[in-house]
């Protein structure tokens, strides 16, 4: 123990192998009085001085430092080294006194140090997240990883200041009782390696909105972590999932169709076939001057003209127009508006196969608004405007017969 401390209490001309217990415990108590001073003032100073530097900065990252204590574990990280360079050496008389001091301090260190880098990596996570390069990763789920794997490092260096053995003889004596650490940290484990799947695959990102049929889930993922996924629903509640069911199981991810710029409508209303008929000329004749179906009208009544002229009146007959393909045309250009529809998508009006309700007719196109109450607004636009046209062509539209309806037949 010839080191600089008992130089230095040499030159102090104090003798601590001389102190009876009385002075030991008095020296350790001026020892533990100085270091709580010392914390006190310098926590004083960072409350007084240095919150109010970081206050005023423009910087997010240094109020975010504060804010999750950081500086206040970096603090207090001075007193504990303190501790262990000057208390253990008060009782520098007494070898097995000296030894259990210097572990404990030892421990203290390493158990404030724990702290500290806890709290900054956990300042890292909110740091990260606001950043636009990480603002959609998976940044919570890793960085709690790294917590865990410095939590059990300092264990074990805990352990092996206590025992009074190398970290390295603990870490060869836990190949023993893998199998149970294993049951232990099941859940960590299991999560850690569903989270890197979510991720390596892009499978799922902060942002994104999902469906888990089965689990009634349905709205945005708010976080990722090593053992849970966060997803706020469309109605503001909050579900939790464990990451392993979403890679075991199947969920629907709609953050694709955000970005591409198209959702889908895919809608059908059933026709009356009673009210399906051919059209006359007289009737078709209106219809050549609109814009919508001009062009379909003039070019079929010409194809008409040529079979006949060939004396083909089969197909002739063939080709003559129906109210039901009018509207169906009418209808296809109506949703090819680029006020309505995106054209880089398929979009198209076809029949179905017909049932005890009449034909259904399906409007399949995809919407330049993705957003719900947009893409609802467009929707609903469309659907409205189909059902007051369909008259116009002399088309019904089927549906149950009500009580009004019975009313009418009876009258």
């Amino acid at each position: 123990m010839n080191n600089w401390r008992t130089m230095l209490l040499s030159w102090l001309n104090v003798n601590v192998a001389e102190f009876t217990w009385v002075e030991q415990l008095l020296f350790a108590a001026i020892i533990l009085a100085l270091v709580a001073i010392i914390d006190r003032v310098t926590k004083l100073i960072l409350n007084r001085v240095l919150t109010r530097l970081v206050r005023a900065t423009t910087f997010k990252w240094d109020d975010i430092l504060l804010d999750q204590k950081v500086l206040n574990k970096l603090v207090a990280l001075f007193p504990a080294i303190l501790l262990v360079l000057f208390l253990p050496f008060v009782f520098a008389g007494n070898a097995a006194l000296y030894d259990l001091t210097q572990r404990l301090c030892w421990i203290y260190f390493v158990g404030v140090l724990l702290a500290l880098i806890v709290a900054a990596l956990t300042a890292l996570t909110h740091i990260l997240e606001d950043t636009d390069s990480f603002r959609n990763k998976p940044v919570k789920g890793a960085v709690q990883m790294l917590q865990v794997i410095v939590i059990v490092l300092a264990i074990i260096i805990m352990i092996s200041i206590m025992v009074d053995k190398s970290p390295a003889f603990l870490l060869t004596g836990l190949g023993a009782s893998a199998a149970v650490l294993m049951l232990v940290f099941q859940d960590l484990i299991l999560g850690l390696v569903a989270g890197i799947q979510l991720s390596a695959n892009k499978m799922m990102q902060v942002g994104d909105w999902v469906e888990v049929k089965d689990k009634g889930i349905d709205g945005m993922v708010i976080e990722i972590t090593l053992t849970t996924v966060k997803v706020q629903n469309w109605n503001y509640t909050i579900s939790t999932i464990q990451p392993q069911a979403l890679v075991n199981g199947s969920f629907v991810n709609w953050s694709n169709m955000f970005r591409s710029g198209g959702r889908r409508v895919a809608r059908t209303v059933n026709i009356d076939l009673h009210s399906v008929r051919f059209m006359t000329a007289e009737e078709l004749a209106p219809w050549r001057e609109n814009a919508l179906v001009s062009h379909f009208v003039d070019s079929t009544l010409q194809r008409i003209d040529e079979a006949r002229s060939r004396g083909d009146e089969l197909t002739a007959q063939s080709l003559r127009i129906t109210n039901l393909t009018l509207f169906r045309h009418y209808i296809q250009s109506y949703i090819q508006m680029p006020a309505i529809a995106n054209e880089n998508f398929l979009s198209m009006v076809r029949l179905m196969e017909p049932t005890q309700y009449g034909v259904p007719m399906q409007l399949y196109f995809f919407t330049k608004d993705t957003a719900w109450i947009k893409y609802e607004s467009v929707q609903s636009s469309v659907f409205e405007y189909l059902f007051a046209v369909a008259p116009e062509f002399g088309i019904r539209l089927f549906q149950l017969p009500s009580g009004d309806d019975i009313e009418q037949l009876k009258s």
